[in-house]
């Protein structure tokens, strides 16, 4: 029976990266959609709303939901190759396909997000006007508000640029779902000694 498995190309030794890559195609394209999309649909909430001052602005928030939700890009990754591709899959391996994973959701999130820079080229321009409108409603002394407003405005710039998206993204969201793969492997991948009957 083992000898047959390996034979059959369902052993974890005969994993490649090609195996891997519609996984992480297939889960990173979905989680890229969602992520960009919440991020867009805030980032428009922020620029059309009052300016309240909070120090956790709607932005603030969506980011850490965000980083949650694509978090699961790596445990779901595992789950579409074990049943889509191999049911045996390594810890090691796991860990390959949720980085590749996390990997896509960024590339194709920058992507997204140049393709929007062309559909509405004064979003970046606006977000930073509504971050520079926040901070000036804080009751804070002026120094501190001009360090912020310098700090911030700068920040919503680089985070809106291809390059800082995919320097940044890649190794964050990569090792974030590096993790989740492990776990995906845990969960879902059989064991090479495990029977089913």
């Amino acid at each position: 029976m083992e000898q047959d498995e390996q034979s059959t190309g369902t052993s974890p030794d005969s994993i490649s990266f090609g195996d891997m890559l519609p996984s992480a195609t297939v889960v990173g394209l979905i989680f890229s959609i969602i992520t960009f999309a919440i991020g867009l649909a805030v980032g428009y909430y922020e620029i059309s709303s009052e300016a309240t001052g909070a120090m956790l602005s709607p932005s603030m928030l969506s980011g850490t939901v965000i980083c949650l939700i694509s978090l699961l890009g790596g445990v779901l990754a595992v789950w579409h190759f074990v049943k889509e591709v191999n049911p045996y899959i390594k810890l090691g391996q796991g860990a390959a396909l949720g980085f590749l994973t996390g990997a896509v959701m960024v590339i194709l999130s920058a992507v997204y997000s140049e393709v929007w820079n062309f559909i509405d080229p004064d979003y970046t321009e606006q977000l930073v006007e509504a971050t520079i409108a926040n901070v000036e409603a804080m009751d804070l002394p002026d120094a501190q508000k001009d360090a912020m407003i310098d700090s911030m405005a700068s920040s919503v710039r680089q985070g809106q640029s291809f390059v800082s998206q995919i320097l940044w993204g890649i190794p964050v969201s990569g090792i974030l779902n590096l993790l989740s793969g492990m776990v995906g492997v845990k969960i879902f991948a059989k064991k090479e000694n495990q029977e089913s009957f």
